[in-house]
């Protein structure tokens, strides 16, 4: 146990700068949880396209982020402006962001298919590619440069799991909300109508939710980072850090696992729990809510017993939860006992160990960003920050790709009311098979992580010394 956790009694960050910056993640939330939320909703059960192009469309962008993610990171590293190195591109991103959730509910549905699939995927890439890269790679960044005390980096990172877990009071509510719009048509035109609103709303609270960090919150410079960084020697310095990967891999298994089969839970909601377009929206909101409720009363907790276990450890320990909780679906979405709504001991579960690891996560990359600057004697958080996204997001392209083609080969037919028991089954049968897998292996990854509480502190010992006398530096 780490009993002595923090390396300054004085926090460095006041709690109203916490906030402030913590606030950017209700604009992450948006833009990669809510809008893509509604993705199936919208365009495979509304407009019925071919569930194969949507989950192409929605791979698209994931592939492409393997070149321009790391860019991103390296160009917000490497700016120099009066503004700082972030917030151009955080308003970049934020503008992006906000256009492309009013425009890519109108397809050209006049023009054909296939100009309804080339607008689909060139929304989507416009969406993740572009505002939510621009946006969360520096805003990420911000977060790991404003202190480089171990332990408060956690508790700052609490802040934005907060803000983001707060939305998920919303998020699932927005396609039950689209069909509210539509009144007594819900159920012929299934959100395709209540979606025009709905995406005007979630624009405008982009933009205010994005512009707080960007106009409370200043950059922190870094005197040693002046100089910039070739984007060759950027990747070789990463290459290298051996800290950097076993958080890579741990994460892509977890992510893989998680997302290759998360499809089939809306789908289980609407064609099983609920028996309908707006029953199943409504359980489907108390299964998300439950989850939110629980990440808000756990993430406290967890960030407290991440300084008392170390990082490392507390990681560990809630995938091996998490795996439990994923395979509790089995018992509690059972039909038979749907009146009970025991799905939401899984919901709260799932709350409380899967959802809080993000901000551990993110710690620890701010400590593997101080042994890198030990290394090449720059920050670089921006890269390391986009580099660990772009591996999140192959794991999630390569899902979304399978996910249309999983979806079509377990018989699912969007024309019909309710799907077959055969494909219900199908859906619950590849659960159990990834979610819980790709947990178990990610913890076997992060078994090799290197870093110790020990070792964070002798990084931070000698950093703190080069600063003080930058004399003696090679």
């Amino acid at each position: 146990m780490n009993h002595s956790v923090s390396a300054s009694a004085t926090p460095q960050v006041p709690t109203r700068k916490r906030v402030l910056w913590g606030l950017g993640g209700v604009t992450d939330c948006l833009i990669i949880s809510s809008l893509n939320g509604l993705i199936d909703q919208i365009y495979t059960i509304g407009m019925a396209l071919d569930p194969k192009w949507v989950g192409i469309a929605r791979s698209v962008p994931r592939f492409l982020d393997r070149v321009t993610d790391p860019l991103v990171g390296h160009l917000s590293d490497n700016t120099r402006s009066r503004w700082g190195r972030r917030k151009p591109w955080m308003l970049a991103g934020v503008i992006v962001s906000a256009v492309t959730a009013v425009v890519m509910w109108h397809p050209p549905t006049t023009l054909g298919p296939l100009a309804v699939n080339a607008f689909v995927v060139v929304m989507l890439t416009l969406l993740f590619m572009i505002g939510y890269a621009f946006f969360t790679i520096p805003y990420t960044a911000m977060g790991y440069e404003m202190s480089t005390d171990s332990n408060e980096r956690t508790h700052l990172f609490k802040y934005r799991l907060l803000a983001f877990t707060c939305v998920g009071f919303l998020t699932p509510w927005l396609a039950r909300l689209c069909l509210e719009l539509e009144g007594d048509q819900a159920e012929v035109l299934k959100g395709v109508q209540g979606i025009h609103w709905v995406g005007l709303g979630m624009a405008g609270l982009i933009v205010v939710t994005g512009l707080i960090p960007i106009l409370f919150c200043r950059d922190i410079t870094h005197a040693r980072s002046e100089t910039k960084v070739s984007f060759a020697d950027a990747v070789r310095h990463t290459l290298r850090n051996r800290s950097f990967w076993p958080l890579i891999a741990g994460n892509f298994l977890m992510k893989f696992g998680m997302s290759v089969t998360g499809i089939f839970f809306y789908y289980l909601f609407i064609y099983r729990v609920g028996g309908g377009m707006k029953a199943g929206a409504t359980e489907w909101g108390w299964f998300v809510s439950a989850i939110t409720v629980a990440t808000l009363l756990g993430t406290p907790l967890v960030a407290w017993l991440s300084g008392w276990f170390g990082k490392k450890a507390s990681v560990m320990a809630l995938m091996a939860l998490s795996a439990v909780a994923y395979a509790s679906v089995w018992w509690t979405f059972r039909p038979e006992l749907a009146g009970l709504k025991l799905y939401l001991a899984s919901a709260a579960a799932i709350g409380l160990f899967c959802n809080t690891m993000p901000m551990i996560f993110n710690s620890m990359l701010a400590d593997v960003c101080d042994v890198d600057e030990l290394a090449s004697g720059h920050r670089r958080e921006a890269f390391y920050g986009a580099v660990f996204v772009t591996c999140d997001k192959i794991a999630i392209a390569v899902t979304l790709f399978l996910q249309g083609f999983l979806l079509q080969a377990s018989g699912f037919d969007a024309k019909l009311n309710q799907q077959t028991p055969e494909t219900i089954a199908t859906w619950m049968r590849w659960l159990l098979l990834t979610q819980p897998t790709g947990l178990v292996l990610g913890m076997f990854c992060i078994a090799a992580y290197p870093l110790t509480l020990a070792r964070i502190a002798e990084v931070r010992r000698q950093l703190d010394a080069r600063a003080a006398n930058p004399t003696t530096d090679n």
